[in-house]
Parts: C-alpha cells; structure tokens; sequence
C-alpha cells in the first residue's frame, strides 16, 4: 500500500509526463514542418555535394645510408633517427613536394582539378593558379607515421576515384625519385670530393718521394758501409788512445789521439741523425702512400656503387583505386539533421509555450478569474461556415449519449439543479468565442432531456443562434424585447421530449430607465411560468455593453472561452467586468477543445473518447 507522500510524488511525475506530452501533441505541425525542412534541405545540399573516395600506400624509409666525410675525408654510414624522419615527413608536407606531385600528375593543365579563371592569361595569374592547384594536392593528401617505425603512411582523397589511389602512388614515387636522385647527387659529390683528394694526396705524394730521395742523395744515406766504417773508425781511435796511455806516450800525442776520438764520434753521430731523419721521411711518404691508396680505394668503391645504386626507401602497399566513397554520409548527416530539427522544434515549442498567453486549462481559468470550468465542448468539424454547428445540433438530437450531449448536460446539470438558475445568460469576452453555438447546444439538450427551453438571441449584431436554427434570415421573425408582447419561433424540427423555442431581439438593448427594468422583470417572469429553462446569447462582453442591461433577466452568467485562442487577460478582463456589475457569474465553458491535443486536461475530465470528433 502506498503512502500519501508516494502517491503524490507519482501524481506530480504523470503530470510532468503529460504536459511534456501535450505540450509535444500542441506544437507537433510547427516540429514536423521544422524537421521535414530540415531533412529536406539537408537532402537536397548533400545531393549537391559529390563523392568523396580515399585510398593509402605505405612505404619504408632506408635505415642507413653511406656518405663521404668532408672532416674525416672517410666513408661513413648515417642511421635515421628520430629528427631525421620527421625532417622527411616535413619534406612530403611541403609545398615544394606538392608542386613536383602536380606536376607528375598534370593537375597544372587539368580543369577539371581547379578551373582556370576566365581571361587569366597574364604570368601572375599563372602564379595564382599553380598557387591554387598546390593547395589543393596538399589538402588531398595527409601522411602520417606509427609510432617510432620508419613506416610512412600517405592517404588520398579526392572526388574521383582514379585521382584517390593515384595521389598516394604518385606521393610515393616522387619521394622515392627525389631520394635516388638526392643519393645520386651526394655520390656524386663525394667521388668528385675524392678524386680532388687523390690529387691532392698524389702531388703531396709525389713531392715527399721527390725531397726524400734528394735527401738520401745530398747525405749519401743510400750507402749503408758509412756507418760501419765511421764505428769501426771510433773502435780504432779508441784503441790506439788505450795504447798511447799504456806507453805513458807525450801529453800532445795523447791529445791528439783524443782529438781524433771525438771527432770520429761526431761524425758517427751526425751520420745516426741523418738515418732517424730519413726514417722519419720515410714514415712520412709511407703515410701519405698509405692515405692516397685508401682515397683511391674509397673513390673506387663509390664507382662501384654509382652502378650497382639501389633504392633505398621502398614501396611496401600499393593505392588501389577505391570502389564505394568514404564520404559524405548523406543518411546519417540526413538523420543527424533531423535530430537537430527536433531538439529545436522542442526548444521552439516551449518558447512558444512560455509566451502563450491564451487559454488552456482550467487551472488557468481559476488561476486569472477564480471562477471554476462547468465543462469543455469538443473541437467540430466544420466543412463550410455553421455546417459544423448543425451538423452538431443534429447529432445532439440523434444521440444522447454523445460527448456534447454530457458536455451540455453536465453543465445544465450544474446551473439548475446545484445553483438554482433558470434563466442563464452566455457571453464572451471578446467575438468568435462560440457563445452563440454554445447557447444553441445548450438550449436544444434540455429540449432533448424532456425541459422545455426557450432560447432568446440578443446580439443583433450576429445572430449566431438564430442561424443555427433557422438558416434563412428570411423566416426569422424578430422581436422587440421592451414590448408587451413577443414573438415566439418554434426552433427544432425534429420531435424531442421538450420543447425548444427562440426569441430573436430586434434591436439592441439600450434602454436603461427604471420602465425598461421593469418590462425586462414581466418579460422574465412571464417567460418563467412557460419555460423550465431559458438560455440567453448576448454580445461581448468587453466589445458590446449590451450584456450589463440585462442583468434583470440573468439568474447566472456562464463565461465562453475558446481553448488555446482567448487571451488569458481578455477573459479576466470580462470576468472582473461582469462580477463587478452585479452579475452572478457562475464560471467558464472552454470551448473548442482539440481533443487529440489536449488528451489529457487534468485529474476532472478525460477526453480520450472525444477521438471522433
């Protein structure tokens, strides 16, 4: 069993429910027109838009590469890294790039990739157009790289399909090209670079052979008996001073001997400085030997190379020419339009329904005027003007359990039996509010119910009622209400358990004397001893004043609003207007209710058997 406070809390959630849901049923032509616009303008711009195809090749950067070394004047090997791929990457971004893939492609002389303009012959104008033509091809192509491989990516797009899977191909062999070249031109340079030092080494070379062997020839170092004469020489100079000391020979003679001694030393010394002085020459020219014969064999190596060149970046994946497009997704787009259209169709509908002012429910009705709604008469088809309302004055005399016929005998229920009003008079705030119907659909249930009920029309201006019953203005017979006697009309043709009568007034009622009141009070209390009820149709309320001179003949007033098209503040405007003038003012009919949006009023009424109407 629930509790009071759950069971209000699901009261206030249906609520919610059913005001989102009439506030959708409300404003569902303005959310459908605005979604059918949508999609269909949406339709029509992606029809507009063409194809769009894309395709991808991949390709393998080479991982080392040989140059020759300015510094080191050696054969080096070169490994990419990190900067040097993305250097790469820039490269197939650049512009430069992108001119060379035009050009392969002949997209320069194409019209059909970007159109001349017309008389553009002039040389800036040919600028301008190989400007466009390369902004293009760098927006139809993207590259990209995953993660640290050396694996480069180029996709393609374009509106036809060939251009899609030709782009990355082209991307790819231009790059592939440009790389051999660029390989080419390094060797190349580095065999140039090369032979310049073998030539170099070679005279260097040369003049160090040349100066060595002037060397050997100037000191004679080519005779290898020189040295083993000088030491024999110092081994006998030594021994002959050994004797001359040992025979205790004359100072001077020792002397001598001495003499002799160290200059022999000398001479074996001299002659050890030039043989380490022509080793090292010797050092020196096997050096340069050395390098020259290395260059020769670099050079030799890198012509072998020119021959035997491979590329070094591969192709690994081929483009192929795409079959179905990649874009644009014309249904989702379509779809996605339409969603839009509805989420502004909703804002829109509560907009509209923030800033609508009219009547809607009886809560509003008592918020504005604290009068309560008696009843609700549905929405009638109407085929040509007043069909409607005989239409429904027919099926009122056919059946009595029809909608309108609860709706009507609901609300007489109301005023005679619960508010003891016999004679009930029906205004409006403002014109075409349906008080002239509402006063014919009243008159003629209690005729139907077994009342007899007379029907007197006061606004002469329209005569509503009057045409409801007697189509031809032609038979009406008018009455003059301040005289002494009236004339009666029997209004329906068809045979019921009451009686229904009319009284069409003449002239408006405009006479204000305490004589006029008093013929008004006759009249009524005359008409009273024939009728059980009498329904009187007067003006508006806030348009004619005609309605505050009859005050004598009224029990109640029953106020006319018709649903979704009264201004809240008009029919407070007559409510006020009419309380203020002493009339007693039982409460509101809305009328023309609109079943199928307004399924739902509140916990009082439920209309969802009203469909057929």
């Amino acid at each position: 069993m629930q509790s009071g406070d759950n069971v209000i809390a699901n009261q206030h959630e249906t609520n919610d429910f059913i005001n989102i849901w009439l506030l959708l049923r409300r404003n569902l032509l303005v959310i459908f027109l605005l979604v059918v616009g949508a999609v269909s303008a949406t339709a029509f711009y992606m029809s507009t838009i063409p194809d769009q195809y894309r395709s991808d090749a991949q390709m393998v950067l080479a991982l080392t590469e040989t140059r020759f070394s300015e510094s080191t004047g050696q054969l080096e090997t070169y490994e990419l890294n990190r900067s040097s791929v993305e250097t790469e990457l820039a490269r197939l971004r650049s512009r430069d790039f992108a001119e060379q893939v035009a050009d392969r492609l002949g997209l320069f002389d194409d019209p059909s990739f970007v159109r001349r303009a017309p008389g553009a012959d002039s040389e800036a104008d040919e600028e301008i157009h190989r400007a466009a033509v390369t902004d293009k091809v760098l927006a139809s192509y993207s590259v990209s790289r995953a993660g640290e491989s050396l694996a480069i990516s180029i996709e393609g797009r374009s509106t036809s399909p060939v251009l899609a899977a030709a782009l990355p191909n082209t991307v790819i062999a231009v790059y592939i090209a440009n790389e051999r070249d660029a390989r080419v031109n390094r060797l190349m340079t580095s065999i140039d670079n090369l032979k310049r030092r073998v030539g170099i080494l070679g005279e260097e070379l040369t003049q160090a052979e040349s100066n060595l062997a002037e060397f050997i020839r100037e000191d004679n170092l080519d005779d290898e008996q020189v040295v083993t004469r000088l030491r024999a020489e110092v081994e006998r100079r030594k021994a002959q001073l050994r004797i001359g000391i040992e025979r205790n020979l004359p100072e001077d003679e020792i002397l001598a001997l001495q003499e002799q001694l160290v200059t022999s030393e000398q001479e074996l010394e001299a002659r050890t400085r030039l043989e380490l002085s022509l080793l090292r020459r010797e050092r020196e020219v096997e050096l340069l030997r050395t390098r020259y014969q290395t260059t020769i064999d670099n050079l030799t190596l890198l012509e072998t190379r020119i021959g035997q060149l491979e590329d070094g970046t591969i192709q690994v994946s081929k483009a192929r020419i795409p079959v179905e497009p990649y874009a644009p997704s014309r249904s989702l787009i379509t779809v996605l339009a339409g969603l839009f259209a509805m989420i502004v169709g909703f804002i829109i509908a509560l907009v509209r329904e923030g800033l609508d002012r009219t009547v809607r429910s009886e809560n509003q009705i008592f918020r504005m005027t604290g009068l309560s709604n008696l009843g609700y008469i549905a929405r009638q088809r109407r085929s040509k003007m007043f069909a409607g309302e005989n239409k429904a004055i027919e099926n009122l005399l056919q059946s009595q359990k029809s909608p309108l016929a609860e709706a009507a005998r609901g609300i007489l229920t109301n005023c005679i039996k619960f508010q003891h009003s016999k004679v009930i008079l029906i205004t409006s705030g403002l014109p075409n509010e349906g008080k002239s119907f509402v006063s014919s659909v009243l008159a003629t249930s209690a005729a139907v119910d077994g009342l007899n009920a007379l029907l007197i029309d006061l606004d002469t201006h329209r005569r509503g009622a009057t045409k409801t019953f007697i189509p031809d203005m032609d038979e009406v017979q008018l009455s003059e209400i301040y005289s002494d006697s009236v004339t009666l009309q029997h209004a329906l043709t068809t045979e019921t358990k009451g009686s229904l009568d009319l009284i069409s007034a003449a002239s408006p009622t405009h006479e204000l004397s305490d004589a006029a009141s008093n013929k008004l009070k006759q009249l009524k209390e005359t008409l009273l001893d024939q009728y059980d009820i009498i329904i009187v149709d007067t003006p508006p309320a806030l348009v004619m004043d005609e309605v505050y001179r009859n005050d004598i003949l009224a029990d109640a007033v029953l106020l006319v609003a018709r649903w979704g098209k009264t201004p809240q503040h008009a029919l407070q405007a007559a409510a006020k207007r009419l309380q203020s003038s002493g009339f007693n003012v039982l409460g509101t009919i809305l009328n023309d209710v609109d079943p199928k949006k307004y399924r739902w009023t509140t916990y009082e009424g439920y209309y969802g058997t009203y469909d057929d109407y």
